[in-house]
């Protein structure tokens, strides 16, 4: 099976006219038509798409980082341990992994619009519920459904952009849009724990969370589907020939198909190194800073907000980047800068130094993940793209399962800086994913 039968799209960047099948659509059809796909202008429909794609991406960094930033209160209320803590890290990555998978086959299956939909629902009152667990087991159960929910963002949120958006603005949708908003959210968590976690106690800041969700939520009923999905299912209902089936067999067929499996190797590069990165050590920033350089508890969340208001910049430099560079060139920069900013910051004993060096060494993630979702989302046929993307982002998650877990049992014997330098290690595989992959700058999804 070629990549072509995969996914019958046209392999040049001029508008299609419609077929038959679209006709036979309906609606569906009438939103395939060639001024669907305006390269020249980014369109309303699109940017609504981005924006709630950023949004829903804004409420999930305050759902998943929420964890991290009261911790140490956590840790006092339940009376555990830095192991114990690592765990229930863990074990809402485990959600998350089985999460970016579930919801990127269900965005093939039903649709995009309301798969981001169930998504939110879904994390957003197992996340408030969080703060009602009377005990450690009940909070790590409904960690594990928050994740699972929140995953649904990451799956189906960047390739819904990719797919609405002009060919040459592309990255600064599904990265610098994006990711951006996710650094707002994380603001926005931390603004919260600095003004309720110790005053109010922990539990509030989770039952907040549904403020944000009932708004994206509002926000989200300007959507209208992917046009692009419209059409690549409108044809394949007219072929109905099950060979590559909407949600039937989409994973076989990446798994069969040599270029689908060698792309989905890429993706799943990409994203080991983003997702360790990111959640092998970050849970422990701020006992890291607390007992590294002495600070208060409010202190060292002050200061995590350099880092993430670092990271609101990055996702548009990431961006900028991969349309004026390439998206290969782009990585690789990306992956030697937040590798030696890492190494950098949790190698000194200077706060000075430490702050400057974790801008680029935990800020940079914001570019990383720009480039990267924006990568990846290209990398696979409109038809399995909600899949593709999915498991690529699910075997990247695997191994960051176990970081929050290691970390939390070395973090006594090792330090959390000697963890962080050997983490850096990964971002090698970051670098190889984008040497290894195609370039698909300027180029439209059907080209790529």
């Amino acid at each position: 099976m070629t990549v072509d039968k995969v996914a019958p799209e046209r392999r040049t960047g001029a508008p299609e006219r419609p077929t038959p099948a679209d006709h036979r659509a309906g609606d569906a059809g009438a939103a395939t038509r060639p001024s669907a796909f305006d390269e020249n202008r980014i369109s309303k429909a699109a940017f609504i798409v981005a924006a709630s794609a950023g949004l829903g991406y804004m409420f999930d960094a305050y759902v998943v980082n929420m964890y991290s930033f009261v911790l140490p209160l956590i840790k006092d209320d339940f009376g555990v341990s830095a192991t114990t803590l690592g765990a229930i890290g863990s074990i809402l990555l485990t959600g998350y992994m089985i999460g970016t998978f579930l919801f990127g086959w269900i965005a093939d299956k039903w649709g995009r619009k309301p798969t981001l939909n169930l998504s939110i629902v879904t994390y957003a009152l197992t996340n408030a519920a969080s703060g009602l667990a009377p005990g450690v087991f009940s909070f790590a159960a409904l960690r594990f459904i928050t994740g699972i929910g929140g995953a649904g963002e990451i799956a189906v949120g960047v390739p819904y952009t990719a797919e609405v958006y002009p060919t040459r603005k592309r990255a600064y949708g599904c990265g610098g849009l994006i990711f951006s908003l996710y650094a707002v959210g994380t603001l926005i968590g931390l603004s919260v724990a600095l003004a309720f976690a110790e005053s109010v106690g922990w539990r509030v800041t989770f039952y907040l969370s549904l403020i944000p969700a009932a708004l994206v939520l509002l926000f989200r009923r300007a959507l209208t589907e992917s046009e692009r999905f419209q059409r690549a299912r409108a044809e394949h209902d007219a072929r109905d020939d099950g060979d590559s089936g909407f949600a039937k067999d989409q994973v076989g067929v990446i798994l069969r198909t040599p270029e689908l499996r060698r792309r989905l190797t890429i993706g799943s590069m990409i994203f080991i190194a983003n997702a360790v990165g990111y959640w092998g050590f970050l849970v422990f920033l701020q006992t890291y800073m607390l007992g590294q350089f002495d600070l208060a508890f409010r202190t060292s969340l002050a200061v995590s907000m350099i880092f993430f208001g670092a990271m609101l910049v990055w996702p548009w430099i990431g961006a900028h980047a991969a349309e004026r560079l390439g998206r290969r060139p782009a990585g690789v920069i990306g992956g030697i800068g937040i590798a030696i900013g890492s190494i950098i910051a949790f190698s000194t004993q200077s706060l000075g130094v430490f702050i400057v060096a974790a801008v680029f060494g935990i800020g940079m993630l914001g570019y990383t993940w720009s480039v990267g979702l924006t990568y990846v989302a290209e990398l696979f046929p409109t038809a399995m793209r909600g899949t593709g993307f999915g498991l690529s982002v699910a075997i990247g998650r695997f191994p960051a399962i176990f970081g929050p877990l290691v970390s939390g049992a070395l973090i006594s014997s090792l330090g959390l800086g000697t963890i962080a330098r050997i983490f850096a290690v990964l971002w090698l595989l970051y670098i190889a994913g984008f040497i290894l992959g195609p370039e698909t700058r300027g180029r439209s999804l059907e080209e790529i």
